[in-house]
């Protein structure tokens, strides 16, 4: 016969409460289900496990809760050494990150991998999308983290994180303390924003955003790389940035709501097809389940395969 741990489980709370019904109540079942399932568990051992009114073991039933716990125990040693197995990679997993990550995803990613893969050694490298995307192209990295960055051949992206845009102004900027702005209200205004060879996917997604809504706006594209350095020149015109993104800004900046239905911006991790490497799995498996935990899309999936993969 087959003995699940579930009966396990149920004739040890009713021996410990030294009752069925006190028994349901730990075990958070209705009692007759409860007395039913004991019943034909000791029909198919032939033998009764406890006495009824009072209720109490009867000498098999002492030998059924001792060798129980001894199995349930095991179990649980089971799974235990299973986790930390689970938890064993070892290796060196090569990342790669865009500016836009570096301020919220990306430190918390690191935290949680030491965490949870603490045999894990990581090597880091901050870049513009180009080099992020070459890296993956010829091994440099293994896994880069980034917005709009192209799949190269052989490689999977995986969706961390989707959310708005936020429109960003200058602290005295005159729609600052209004919360919200549609992009009309931004007419005459300079679109300020990165210079397209930094991030040449995302520069063309943002702007499509901007001109879906019917809006068309001067750009001016700063000279200087680097994120701190575009807050910098934040001294009129607005930026659109993720939310996220904007909600890391230097003082002196205003983020805006912005009303209009532009088209979600995503976080993607691009990483090296198979998984194979037990680091690099380990990376995933933790980016996956901490896009979940901190409820950055709705399910925490979105891998797929890059066309032609």
């Amino acid at each position: 016969m087959s003995l699940d741990l579930r009966l396990m489980r149920y004739v040890i709370a009713v021996a410990e409460t030294g009752g069925f019904q006190a028994a349901a109540e730990r075990l958070h079942i209705a009692q007759p289900p409860l007395s039913r399932q004991i019943r034909q568990l000791e029909g198919e051992l032939g033998v009764a496990l406890f006495e009824r009114r009072p209720t109490r073991l009867t000498n098999a039933g002492r030998a059924f809760v001792d060798a129980a716990r001894e199995t349930l125990a095991a179990a649980e040693r089971t799974v235990a050494v299973t986790r930390r197995a689970a938890r064993a990679a070892t290796g060196t997993v090569r990342v790669g990150y865009g500016p836009t990550t570096a301020h919220a995803e990306t430190p918390l990613l690191l935290a949680a991998l030491a965490e949870a893969y603490p045999e894990v050694t990581v090597e880091v490298v901050e870049a513009w999308d180009p080099e992020l995307v070459d890296g993956l192209r010829t091994g440099g990295l293994d896994a880069a983290l980034g917005r709009h960055l192209p799949t190269p051949p052989d490689c999977r992206a995986l969706t961390l994180r989707t959310e708005p845009y936020a429109a960003v102004v200058h602290a005295g900027h005159r729609h600052a303390g209004r919360g919200a702005v549609a992009l009309r209200d931004l007419r005459g205004e300079t679109f300020r924003f990165l210079a397209r060879d930094l991030a040449p996917g995302y520069h063309d997604a943002v702007l499509a955003a901007v001109r879906s809504t019917g809006e068309d706006f001067p750009v001016w594209h700063n000279p200087v790389p680097g994120l701190r350095n575009h807050f910098g020149v934040l001294a009129d015109g607005f930026m659109l940035l993720p939310r996220s993104v904007a909600e890391h800004l230097l003082p002196g900046a205003a983020r805006l709501t912005v009303t209009d239905p532009l088209p979600p911006v995503s976080l993607q991790l691009i990483h090296r097809g198979g998984k194979d490497a037990p680091a690099l799995a380990a990376l995933v498996r933790t980016a996956r389940t901490l896009a979940a935990a901190e409820g950055w899309t709705a399910d925490g999936t979105g891998d797929g395969a890059a066309a032609g993969a």
